[in-house]
């Protein structure tokens, strides 16, 4: 057969067709291409550590978000050809979806914290984190991170040891200050970055890049550096968004005085962080009320009852003050006080909240009165202590609920 002659003799509509395959295999080519990126598993963790046990190799997690705009950048990155290899050959690849269970069922018990996104985690097969990393979207950057990760010298997992061996690079300070937010230990962030603020001389505190350090590094509020951004509130606010200054300061100060160790902290140093919350421009029942409870805990630990509750009737005597606020303190005390000496107040407290209450034949209503019962009890008035109780059953019977608790207070006040 000639095929020169068919070639030259085949129709217009051969040559369509023949272009359009070519063009089909362009396109397939093309997806084909884009299906070899990094091979990432999604909404089975355990497979994942299965498999790169069975394979000997380390685990890569992305965590990230389907709203976040800087993961979405990652995208093309790791359809890339250089970095698909390099992950693929090197790694199990994992994703992780913020709101997703692998955050409660995975990364939660191991206290693993997300401070940005997307955040990088790499671990060994057994399930030990080595290193985590926070980068840019380049291909090189990408590829070095999962270098590192495979460095035991340079990974995270060395981080401490460093420190410990007296490495105080700057660069390698910020970053032991984010594995230490990355793994929850506070502790660990906290000696970074007061490294970090000792090498630096107060007049570059407020410059571009500490300033990035304060939004995304420094949880404490006795770090020189946010002590400088409290004392000079009004610099800051100058040279950066106002609200981005005050919202940076709010954050260091809450974190700490909610944070393990504030649990610790005596009524004076509250106090002295309540004020704080006031000179970054957060209003004074504000700050107020969010000191509250840990005012009145520092003073419980210390068998300051008289003291911690002048302090609550303090907070309660604002006229915004509601029935929750005062259901809240009343029971706080008769729960936890050590004497009674709260118990002039509680029962002043008590009445407030009922005067309250419109309908007293209610939950809010029984609940009310169960208080004031053991408020009188704790005061030693043995008689109104029961006919605050009666009261509480009779409410309680009122409004249909269970009648447990308060046929339990008049038996203890007969």
């Amino acid at each position: 057969m000639n095929t020169n002659k068919l070639k030259s003799n085949a129709s217009p509509f051969i040559g369509h067709v023949r272009m359009a395959f070519v063009l089909l295999l362009a396109v397939v080519g093309h997806f084909c291409a884009l299906a070899q990126g990094v091979n990432f598993s999604e909404n089975n963790i355990r497979q994942a550590f299965q498999l790169a046990k069975a394979q000997n190799k380390p685990v890569f997690i992305e965590v990230y978000s389907k709203t976040c705009s800087h993961c979405a950048s990652f995208l093309p990155i790791f359809q890339d050809r250089k970095v698909a290899d390099f992950f693929n050959q090197n790694f199990i690849n994992y994703k992780i979806e913020v709101q997703s269970n692998d955050v409660r069922q995975f990364m939660t018990p191991r206290r693993l914290f997300a401070p940005s996104l997307p955040l990088f985690l790499f671990f060994d097969p057994n399930e030990n984190l080595t290193h985590f990393a926070m980068s840019e979207s380049k291909v090189d950057d990408i590829i070095g991170h999962g270098n590192t990760a495979m460095d035991a010298k340079s990974r995270a997992s060395n981080y401490r040891n460093r420190y410990a061996s007296g490495d105080r690079n700057d660069n390698f300070l910020l970053d032991l200050g984010m594995f230490g937010r990355v793994v929850c230990d506070t502790m660990l962030n906290i000696k970074a970055m007061e490294s970090y603020a000792d090498k630096k001389s107060v007049a570059s505190y407020t410059d571009n890049m500490n300033w990035l350090v304060l939004q995304k590094l420094i949880i404490d509020a006795d770090n020189p550096m946010a002590a400088h951004l409290v004392a000079n509130i009004g610099k800051y606010k100058a040279k950066y968004p106002a609200k981005d200054v005050k919202n940076v300061a709010e954050n260091i100060i809450m974190s700490t005085i909610y944070s393990g160790r504030g649990a610790k902290f005596g009524a004076d140093k509250i106090q002295r962080l309540r004020n704080d919350l006031v000179k970054i421009g957060v209003d004074s029942k504000s700050a107020n009320a969010r000191t509250l409870l840990p005012s009145v805990n520092a003073y419980f630990r210390t068998q300051k009852t008289a003291e911690a509750a002048k302090r609550a009737d303090e907070y309660l005597g604002l006229s915004t003050v509601t029935l929750p606020d005062y259901n809240y303190v009343i029971k706080l005390f008769n729960d936890k006080a050590t004497n009674a000496s709260y118990a002039p107040y509680a029962i002043k407290w008590s009445n407030r909240a009922l005067a309250l209450i419109a309908n007293k034949n209610t939950q809010d209503g029984a609940d009310a009165y169960l208080e004031l019962s053991e408020a009188y009890l704790r005061a030693g008035n043995k008689a109104e202590a029961k006919k605050a109780a009666q009261k509480a059953l009779d409410a309680a019977k009122a409004a249909t609920i269970d009648l447990k608790k308060f046929s339990e207070m008049l038996a203890r006040v007969r």
